[in-house]
């Protein structure tokens, strides 16, 4: 059986004792002064603990099935942070002595006990575990600073790009002075995270969080309960009420990566709180209000999935409002020496990290990286596995960098010659119809327009 009364935010005791005279004898002294539950087993605290944030238990000793100091000892495996105290009977002294001196429980109250007795017990249980969450928070805190600080180094390097990234960082900075929602365009594996990273930390909301939600990754039914939440009881498994992302991410960034992979019904709901900023949690009928920066990427042509009739319009709309294309890493090889330098130094566990040879240098800066700065990490990781030297050499990286070796003038001319002819008979075939005519590559038409206008078609 159990009594919540816990308030959000707020951990709340636990009294455990078989006997229902006694457990409703407590709810009625201290039901009023703090959150309580109260349970009649062993069984049904350990229970109620996998569900419920409680920061002390008070346990009877004397129960069938599970004994108190059995239940103690296994909270010091499962839940270390709880204060544990055992009520018993003066017959009872031994047993209790001894498990405190195990480290079972931290004190014990004595049957039958007075209310100032149990008031002061419970008072000095939750001061414990207030200072012990106050320390678990700091540390928590400290270690993300540390990864904050990181974030920041990687970023900056991120942004000091040269050529077309550039441009796309520069971009990036003008839209961070702002707050209206960034839609970050371009190939799987670009740096879209690393950029939306980099524009949440040089916003205003800096001081906020950054959430990001891998929406490819999650079924339709599981993204609406991260992004919104949901009610206690709103689905099978919903055993308490759970804030989504959304509320999350309150006075700061959420990033929406993989956007045009959500299904219909999530756009829907998702159009309303960009439109209303206020959501409601899965099985529930209150409105939330949220303040929240959006920043959204996809790999996808949105404009043609919106044609299709696969992505609404509406929702485009919303988040196209600073669109922001992030170019392959093959349109930007100038960055790559540094890039490589840097992941390097990030992975290696040598100190100082191996060098890379002129030979793998000059070819990886050649290569044409599908898989852009993902893969180049990814072969960064495992060179350095490979590696048994001081050097990493063109055999550690495991590519065939070899062939990637930069063509004659002739052939490059005759290349260029030869996409640009393609592109115009390409456009001449859709009517100059840009959408129409990307969708027929299959890359986004941002992509296109950008081929186009190098070539002079546009």
């Amino acid at each position: 059986m159990t009594d919540s009364r816990a308030n959000e935010g707020e951990a709340a005791i636990l009294f455990v004792d078989d006997e229902l005279n006694n457990l409703t004898l407590f709810r009625l002294h201290f039901g009023g002064e703090m959150p309580l539950f109260t349970a009649q087993s062993g069984r049904e605290a350990l229970e109620l603990l996998e569900r419920e944030d409680v920061c002390m238990v008070l346990t009877d000793e004397r129960m069938p099935g599970m004994s108190g100091i059995e239940l103690l000892a296994t909270l010091v495996d499962r839940h270390p942070d709880v204060v544990r105290v055992i009520v018993s009977a003066y017959s009872d002294a031994e047993r209790v002595l001894r498990a405190i001196n195990q480290g079972h429980a931290h004190e014990y109250v004595v049957k039958p006990w007075t209310i100032e007795e149990m008031r002061g017990c419970i008072a000095r249980g939750r001061e414990v575990a207030r200072r012990r969450r106050e320390l678990r928070f700091r540390a928590e805190m400290s270690d993300a600073l540390h990864e904050d600080l990181q974030r920041d180094h990687d970023a900056a390097r991120m942004v000091r790009g040269s050529g077309a990234f550039a441009q796309t960082a520069a971009a990036a900075l003008r839209a961070a002075e702002g707050d209206s929602t960034v839609l970050l365009l371009g190939e799987t594996g670009t740096g879209k995270e690393m950029l939306a990273r980099s524009i949440h930390d040089a916003s205003p909301r800096k001081a906020g969080p950054f959430v990001r939600v891998d929406c490819a990754s999650l079924a339709e039914g599981v993204l609406e309960s991260e992004l919104f939440g949901h009610e206690r009881g709103a689905f099978t498994g919903a055993v308490r009420t759970r804030r989504g992302r959304f509320e999350l991410a309150q006075r700061g960034t959420i990033f929406l990566d993989e956007i045009g992979d959500i299904s219909a019904h999530a756009q829907l709901a998702l159009l309303r709180v960009l439109q209303e900023r206020e959501l409601e949690r899965v099985g529930g009928n209150a409105s939330i209000r949220v303040d929240v920066r959006v920043i959204a990427a996809t790999h996808q042509d949105l404009e043609a999935r919106v044609a299709s009739g696969q992505f609404r319009q509406d929702l485009y709309y919303r988040l196209n409002v600073i669109p922001i294309l992030v170019p392959p890493l093959r349109d930007r090889r100038g960055d790559i020496p540094e890039l490589l330098a840097h992941m390097v130094a990030k992975h290696s566990p040598r100190r100082p990290p191996p060098r890379v040879t002129d030979e793998a240098l000059s070819a990886l800066t050649r290569y044409g990286w599908p898989g852009n700065v993902r893969e180049l990490e990814n072969v960064v990781e495992r060179a350095l596995v490979m590696s048994t030297s001081d050097e990493l050499t063109l055999e550690d990286f495991c590519l065939d960098l070899r062939a990637a070796v930069p063509a004659p003038g002739n052939v490059r001319e005759e290349a260029r010659s030869a996409e640009q002819e393609e592109l115009r008979a390409l456009l001449l075939e859709h009517g100059g119809n840009c959408a129409r005519a990307a969708r027929a590559l299959g890359i986004p038409r941002t992509t296109l327009l950008a081929r186009a206008k190098k070539h002079g078609l546009l």
